[in-house]
């Protein structure tokens, strides 16, 4: 797993949450990065496979680290949007190590 400094996961959002809600609670706290496809903040809600229901988990990316590590000093275990949420340092596989490639012939 790699860390990812600029971006926090959140955890335990009420599932009503949307994602302007997300968008304006975490970017009181510093400039949430724009993906460059879609022209819009880079922010995921995750859903549940079987159901498509949202899990109440999300991913929010700024545009640089110390605005993440302050979302965490700020909003873990508090209230937003009437539930307590954690707020932490997202993870994500690390699909660019490990096996030697194959190559050449």
């Amino acid at each position: 797993m790699v860390t990812q400094e600029d971006t926090v996961f959140i955890q335990g959002m009420n599932p009503s949450t949307t994602e302007d809600e997300l968008c304006q609670h975490f970017g009181a706290i510093g400039i949430i990065k724009t993906d460059k496809k879609t022209q819009r903040p880079k922010v995921w809600m995750y859903k549940d496979k079987a159901t498509g229901q949202p899990k109440g988990e999300a991913t929010v990316t700024y545009e640089d680290s110390n605005a993440a590590s302050s979302a965490i000093q700020w909003f873990d275990g508090k209230d937003f949007n009437g539930a307590t949420i954690k707020v932490s340092l997202a993870q994500r596989q690390n699909t660019w190590g490990g096996g030697k490639g194959g190559g050449g012939g």
